[in-house]
């Protein structure tokens, strides 16, 4: 398989790419990356603006966000305002031909490959750290964990303008793990735009999307477990429902134990949903959530998924050491086989099931997401320190304007 490999950076400012990627690949992600711009009117407009006003010129964006189609459209939009971008995805989400495209801009450099392990993507982090970014735009709060850990990167405390952060993982991480920051990160997922139409509807939409794609399996009558009831995991429910699967959902917090019961909803422990079930799908944003307990109660032939984060909400070393086998049996699911014969179908090596099976979130949920954060990396271009620092909401009067502008683009 063509992969797009990146080289240590050389020199000042420069990243240097190994250019063995094929026409055919370029090709095949410029048609991905057009075939999504042509369904993201509001990039389309903020791109027009941006160009005009040139919002960004003079400084570097460092990016971890999943490399594929329409993040592309969403770069195009910002070095077109003057910035010079470079970016990672996360393991097993990279596009290949989009990112073999996207580097071939001007002005932008894409790092990472489809197989790529988590190693691998934490080099690639500190790749974009060196050199040294003017504004962040963090997935999951990786690039934050290394300016708050690493020696290395410690400057970018002080230089900074201004960072946001795209997840639920990341915002737990930044308000629960890292010491706060002298610049402001602006939570995007903190938006009621971004839990509802993307989290809810986007991520419960493309979940149940990459479990199909991946299994090929009837979802009708399944015993479905959903652990975790936030935005995600109540619209991975809902899709599920609406698939006609029998769901129960899991969650420690009994308001949200409450919300799904009230959607009609099964709702049980960890120990009383695995009993018997089907298709399990994690959805917290929290590590371990599952453990060697709950791999010794899960029955033969369970599907199992992550759609949170990081592929440590299951504990995968946990799982490997209880293992008699493990073999690929499709090209997205390893049939882990335990040592009393009981087999579980593990679904892309824990990773988001979504991107790594799919293609993500639908393509106009994420004009919708990927203009809030446009809106929110111009804001902090121009405001810089000047905003309170540390994480919080992004300002009221920005989602309201891209909940204005995706009302116009998609309501007929």
């Amino acid at each position: 398989m063509d992969s797009v490999h990146c080289k240590q950076p050389k020199g000042a400012g420069m990243l240097e790419f190994d250019p063995n990627h094929s026409h055919d690949l370029v090709s095949s992600g410029e048609d991905r990356i057009a075939w999504a711009r042509a369904h993201m009117p509001i990039l389309a407009g903020l791109k027009k603006r941006f160009g005009n006003e040139r919002p960004f010129e003079g400084l570097t964006i460092g990016i971890c966000l999943h490399v594929e189609a329409k993040t592309g459209v969403w770069l195009d939009a910002l070095k077109t305002g003057g910035a010079r971008v470079i970016i990672t995805g996360s393991p097993g989400s990279t596009q290949n031909d989009t990112a073999a495209a996207i580097n071939t801009w001007e002005g932008v450099t894409a790092l990472g490959h489809r197989d790529e392990t988590f190693e691998d993507h934490l080099d690639f982090c500190r790749q974009i750290l060196a050199e040294k970014p003017d504004l962040i735009a963090d997935n999951g709060a990786d690039l934050h964990s290394f300016i708050a850990n690493e020696p290395e990167f410690a400057e970018l405390k002080d230089s900074i303008l201004g960072a946001t952060e795209e997840t639920t993982t990341g915002g737990f991480r930044l308000r629960e793990d890292l010491t706060p920051f002298d610049y402001a990160t602006w939570i995007i997922n903190d938006t009621e735009a971004k839990q509802i139409v993307e989290n809810r509807y986007g991520v419960g939409s493309s979940v149940v999307d990459g479990v199909m794609r991946a299994t090929n399996v009837m979802l009708h009558g399944k015993k479905s477990v959903v652990i975790g009831y936030g935005f995600c995991g109540s619209g991975v429910a809902m899709r599920l429902r609406g698939m006609g699967a029998r769901v129960v959902v899991v969650d420690r917090d009994p308001m949200r134990q409450l919300e799904a019961h009230l959607e009609g909803f099964n709702t049980a422990t960890l120990v009383e949903a695995l009993e018997d079930a089907e298709i399990v799908i994690t959805v917290t944003g929290r590590e371990r959530v599952l453990e060697k307990e709950a791999f010794e109660l899960m029955s033969d032939g369970c599907i199992l998924a992550n759609a949170g984060h990081f592929s440590t909400e299951i504990d995968l070393p946990a799982m490997e050491s209880m293992a008699s086998d493990v073999k690929q049996v499709r090209d997205q699911i390893k049939q882990v086989t335990f040592k009393d014969g009981r087999r579980i179908f593990l679904l892309s090596n824990g990773n988001l099931v979504n991107l790594a099976a799919g293609d993500g979130n639908p393509i106009e949920v994420m004009d919708l997401g990927l203009a809030l954060q446009s809106l929110s990396l111009e804001r902090l271009a121009q405001k810089g320190r000047s905003v309170e620092a540390g994480p919080h909401p992004i300002p009221f009067d920005i989602e309201r304007e891209v909940a204005r502008l995706s009302l116009k683009a998609w309501v007929r």
